[in-house]
């Protein structure tokens, strides 16, 4: 009976640092709505009504059903969604949803059809959402998709547009440049022409009254 205890212990040691490992394994970074919305494949608002583990192993997948009120990203990827599909285990960044409570903005991505959500994905229930969050899924975050989040204030463009639009900006001075150097030439220009005709006119006139003289004389 004593050999026995030896390995009991030893079993439940390797379970206890399996179980710390697994918790400690879900780290994920916060990430801001818009950037959350753009770097999903599918974005939509729905009300979980079910549940079932259709997956055996240590953890499993768990198939939420929901009832899908509205899509704001993923129209090419499923039409209609109607299960969502993450890991049964919380330590391994599964989430849980309550069911027949709440609306959840929910994001995710797809794999073999199916979609597929976790704790690194931004999942919030619609009610949290603020008026300004639940009008960028509607629209706003959509049309910010080419930069990112650099704080509250608002968003700078991604490394490759930050480029291209450092260049155009600096096209559009050039360009706006040459006008104006043609503007200051041109007063310049015109000033010493109406100069030249005025120190024509100057000598012209001795050579004019002269001519006059002459023909008096005739």
């Amino acid at each position: 009976m004593r050999s026995i205890y030896p390995q009991l212990f030893s079993v439940l040691f390797v379970f206890t640092c399996l179980q710390l490992h697994y918790t400690e394994g879900c780290t994920c970074a916060p990430s801001h709505p818009q950037d959350a919305y753009c770097n999903s494949e599918i974005v939509i608002r729905a009300k979980v009504v079910g549940k079932k583990l259709v997956k055996d192993g240590p953890f499993g997948t768990m198939r939420y059903t929901v009832k899908q009120m509205k899509m704001y990203k993923g129209f090419e990827k499923i039409h209609h969604v109607q299960y969502i599909y993450t890991v049964a285990s919380e330590s391994l960044c599964g989430v849980k949803f309550d069911i027949n409570k709440y609306q959840y903005l929910i994001t995710g991505r797809v794999f073999e059809g199916k979609f597929y959500t976790g704790l690194c994905n931004f999942i919030e229930k619609w009610e949290r959402l603020t008026l300004a969050q639940k009008k960028g899924f509607n629209h706003r975050y959509q049309l910010g998709c080419g930069c990112r989040v650099s704080g509250p204030a608002g968003c700078e463009p991604s490394p490759g547009r930050k480029e291209a639009k450092q260049e155009a900006e600096a096209k559009e001075e050039a360009q706006a440049a040459v006008p104006t150097q043609r503007n200051e030439a041109a007063p310049k220009a015109g000033r010493a022409r109406r100069r030249g005709r005025g120190r024509g006119l100057k000598r012209g006139g001795p050579k004019q009254n002269v001519m006059l003289r002459y023909t008096e004389l005739l």
